[in-house]
C-alpha cells in the first residue's frame, strides 16, 4: 500500500485532456460504522486505506457505491444532478448487502462537502467533477456473515468526456451483443449497485473491448433473448416514433439517468414504452426500418448514440440514419441543459451546493 500512486492535477488539465477514471481530487470525505453508529463525516487529504487482510470486503465482496456528477453551471454556481436519488438507492444497496444504512442526510452532507472541498477541480462545460460514494465491510473477519464494522468514503475525480469515441466526434459507440454470459439472475443483486455485480463482467467487457466495441448488451440469464441492460448503462429504443425501453426487474439496475430521460421524454411529448423487448424483435425492427436509433444512458456517459450491435458469430446490426439520431440529440441536449444551467430546471433536480469563481470570474468577464 505504501507504494500505491495515485495521480492528482494541479491545475486541472483542459477538459479535453481528462481521461475518466485517471485523475483524483486531493481530498476525500470519510466515517466508520462501529457497533451500529456511525462517526462523523471526515474530510481528509485522499491517501491509501490501511485495511486488514481478513476484511470482510476481501474475501465476501460486500461492497456497494454509487455515482453522480456535480457540474459547473453557466452562472458559476456548483449543482449536484438529483443526488436524493443515488441517496436512496445507495440505501436499498445496502440493505441487500447486510451493510449498515446511511441516512439520506447524511449521504446528501457528504456529496456537498466533497464538492465545497474541492471546487477547483471541477471542470468547465463539457466536464463534471465525478463522485464516488462507497461502503464496504470493513470488520476483520474470517467467516461467511455480514461484516460488524464498515467504512464509508467518497471520491472525486474530474471528468471530462468519457468514451474516446465521442472524443474523435463519433458521439456514437459500437455495442458486442453476449449472449454466452449474463449480467444477473432472478432473485440475485442485479437490481443493486453492488461491486461484485461489475466483477463478473470484467472478461466480458474486455472482451468487446478487443472486437471494437465500447459497450456490451446482455441479455436474460434464462433464455438469452431478453434484453436487459448494459455494462453498467441503461438501453433504449425508437421504435418508430415509440421510445422503447426494457421494464425494470431484479435483474436492472433502476438508472437515475434512465428515469431522468423518461421524464424528460414526456416533456418533449415523447412516448416512452418500458415493456420486454427481445435482441430478436430489434433484429427484426431494424431489416424492416422501424428501427430508427438506439442509445445508451448513464450517470458517467450521460446519453451516447448506439452505432451498431456486433454479435457473436461476427454478424454486425448498423443502426440506419445519423449517428445520434435526433431524439437521442435532444434528451442529451435537454439533460445536459439543465445539468449546466442553460435553460430551465422544470423537476427541481438541481442542488446548488457552492460557488465555483473561477468560473464566476469567468462569467463576469463575458457580461
Amino acid at each position: 500500500m505504501s507504494d500505491l500512486t495515485i495521480t492528482l492535477s494541479r491545475p486541472l488539465p483542459p477538459v479535453e485532456k481528462i481521461e475518466f477514471g485517471k485523475i483524483f481530487a486531493p481530498n476525500f470525505i470519510i466515517a466508520e460504522n462501529k457497533e451500529g453508529r456511525w462517526e462523523g463525516l471526515r474530510i481528509e487529504p485522499l491517501r491509501p486505506l490501511a485495511m486488514h487482510p481478513a476484511s470482510v470486503v476481501f474475501h465476501y465482496g460486500q461492497a456497494i457505491f454509487e455515482g453522480l456528477k456535480a457540474f459547473s453551471r453557466d452562472d458559476g454556481q456548483i449543482g449536484l444532478f438529483r443526488p436524493e436519488m443515488n441517496a436512496r438507492r445507495f440505501a436499498r444497496s445496502a440493505e441487500r448487502l447486510l451493510l449498515p444504512t446511511l441516512e439520506e442526510d447524511m449521504f446528501i452532507d457528504a456529496v456537498t462537502q466533497i464538492v465545497r472541498a474541492n471546487p477547483e477541480y471541477v471542470p468547465e462545460r463539457p466536464g463534471s467533477l465525478y463522485l464516488r460514494p462507497t461502503m464496504i465491510g470493513s470488520e476483520a473477519h474470517i467467516g461467511v456473515r455480514g461484516s460488524k464494522e464498515a467504512l464509508f468514503f467518497v471520491i472525486a475525480l474530474p471528468a471530462g468526456v468519457y468514451f474516446r469515441e465521442n472524443k474523435e466526434g463519433l458521439r456514437a459507440i459500437d455495442v458486442f451483443v453476449d449472449k454466452s454470459m449474463a449480467r444477473a439472475a432472478r432473485g440475485g443483486t442485479g437490481d443493486v449497485k453492488a461491486g461484485a455485480n461489475y466483477a463478473g463482467t470484467l472478461r466480458s467487457i474486455d472482451r468487446a473491448k478487443k472486437l471494437g466495441c465500447a459497450q456490451v448488451l446482455y441479455l436474460d440469464s434464462l433464455n438469452r433473448g431478453l434484453i436487459e441492460e448494459m455494462g453498467g448503462m441503461n438501453i433504449f429504443f425508437l421504435l418508430n416514433d415509440q421510445l422503447v425501453t426494457p421494464v425494470l426487474r431484479d435483474t436492472i439496475l433502476p438508472g437515475i439517468t434512465r428515469a431522468t430521460v423518461i421524464a424528460l421524454a414526456g416533456d418533449l411529448g415523447i412516448t416512452v414504452i418500458e415493456r420486454e423487448i427481445t435482441i430478436k424483435e430489434i433484429e427484426d425492427a431494424c431489416r424492416t426500418n422501424k428501427l430508427k436509433e438506439a442509445f445508451a444512458c448513464g450517470t458517467a456517459a450521460t446519453i451516447v448514440g448506439i452505432s451498431s450491435f456486433l454479435f457473436e458469430n461476427g454478424s454486425r446490426l448498423t443502426i440506419p440514419g445519423a449517428k445520434p439520431g435526433p431524439v437521442t440529440e435532444r434528451l442529451l441536449t435537454t439533460v445536459q441543459g439543465i445539468q449546466f444551467g442553460s435553460i430551465p430546471d422544470p423537476h427541481d433536480w438541481i442542488r446548488i451546493v457552492s460557488a465555483n469563481e473561477r468560473m464566476i470570474s469567468k462569467a463576469n468577464r463575458r457580461s
